[in-house]
């Protein structure tokens, strides 16, 4: 009879002992469970962060580089509204050619020459001076629909310029890059001011009158 209680008590610390080990096993599952579920939720939290900014961000780019202007769109928002872009040669005949009233300025040059687009300033500037003298500027770029135009006016380098009077026709062909814009501006002053420095003023008088006294 004690063989069997002290058998029925070592039964019974057994199953206590089983079932004070499975609580336990029961207790660090649903531990491991929960931290587990912690780390997937924070990894959640910061690949979504991650992934919205990386997507927003190219998005973010792309819309200020789209609204920015070229520096070719800043170039023509300076340029002056009364300088006119030809590209064909129709265009240039009826706008420089027939111009039966105003003194033109035509200047050739081209988007990728270095020296044009350093005179570009210049030669701008020069045209507000004499915006209110009664002369046109015009701008006939490299373009190919204009290459015919260059080569049959025999264009030999960029930047150039023509000058034409409403009487006389082309009286003035000239470089116009940086270097030379004062001297453009010196023989256009002949034809609107009626005056011109010694160093306009024809080296022979035969280019004038095709004649000279003895005295000359």
């Amino acid at each position: 009879m004690v063989a069997i209680i002290s058998s029925s008590s070592s039964i019974l610390v057994v199953v206590s002992i089983v079932l004070l080990i499975h609580a336990s096993i029961i207790s660090l599952t649903e531990s491991f469970s929960m931290a587990s579920l912690h780390r997937r939720s924070n990894f959640n939290t910061c690949f979504s962060s991650s992934s919205l900014h990386a997507i927003t961000n190219p998005l973010r780019r792309r819309r200020r580089s789209s609204s920015s202007p070229t520096t070719k769109n800043k170039r023509q928002s300076k340029q002056p509204s009364l300088i006119q872009q030809i590209t064909d040669i129709t265009s240039y005949k009826h706008h420089v050619v027939d111009e039966p009233h105003n003194i033109t300025v035509v200047r050739f040059y081209s988007h990728y020459c270095r020296s044009c687009r350093a005179s570009e300033p210049h030669f701008f500037r020069l045209a507000q001076d004499f915006q209110s003298h009664n002369v046109n500027f015009v701008e006939v770029p490299l373009l190919p629909s204009t290459k015919v135009l260059h080569e049959a006016l025999g264009v030999p380098s960029l930047p150039w310029t023509h000058i034409y009077h409403p009487d006389a026709g082309l009286v003035e062909e000239r470089r116009v890059s940086k270097k030379f814009i004062e001297e453009v501006r010196g023989a256009l002053r002949c034809y609107v001011y009626g005056e011109c420095s010694l160093e306009d003023a024809p080296a022979d008088c035969r280019e004038v009158y095709g004649e000279c006294a003895i005295d000359d």
